[in-house]
């Protein structure tokens, strides 16, 4: 890839994350960094652990079948999902030095509520996201394979933000009305 041109997978996720954006976001999860493994929150396909996580909490049973029903209510109701290195992999990189450009970012997403997944991301951003007067919850979640810990943590943090309310099912769709 050429110096100063932008990768072409980091403009499809972004592309991706904005269509599921929320207009106002009342939760934002901020995890670490896309997967090697090339499955991504916000694309379709392979259901990336995070992803099954958050649903397996939000609306009380993992997901199943397609994405994007899943997808369209979280934003729905106001949950985005983000990353503190958004645009590759994390290999050796410090998450402290993608702390400073977040928070500028934050000031545009104006989340009313933060919720960081993973032991590193909460050492490398609470401290200074707080200090910046970030809604940050003070709730360390464990990164996505620690399934139980990941779900009882991320509870606790909606619990503390006072946004148990956001755990519920999917709303199962309507069948269409037959002709009598």
């Amino acid at each position: 890839m050429e110096i100063g041109k932008p990768n072409p997978e980091w403009l499809r996720r972004q592309a991706a994350a904005r269509a599921h954006q929320p207009k106002k976001i009342k939760l934002l999860i901020l995890g670490e960094s896309p997967a090697e493994s090339g499955g991504w929150f916000y694309l379709p396909g392979a259901m990336d652990p995070v992803f099954q996580q958050i649903c397996a909490v939000l609306f009380e049973e993992p997901p199943a079948g397609e994405k994007e029903p899943y997808l369209k209510e979280l934003k729905r109701r106001g949950v985005f999902y983000a990353e503190l290195k958004p645009d590759a992999p994390r290999k050796d990189e410090k998450l402290a030095d993608y702390v400073a450009p977040l928070t500028i970012n934050l000031g545009i997403l104006a989340p009313e509520h933060v919720v960081l997944v993973g032991s590193e991301v909460y050492q490398a951003a609470y401290g200074p996201l707080a200090k910046a007067g970030v809604p940050v919850v003070e709730v360390k979640i464990a990164g996505p394979d620690h399934d139980a810990e990941f779900r009882q943590k991320l509870r606790q943090a909606l619990v503390r933000a006072d946004l148990e309310k956001l755990i519920r099912p999917r709303p199962v769709p309507k069948a269409p009305k037959q002709a009598s």
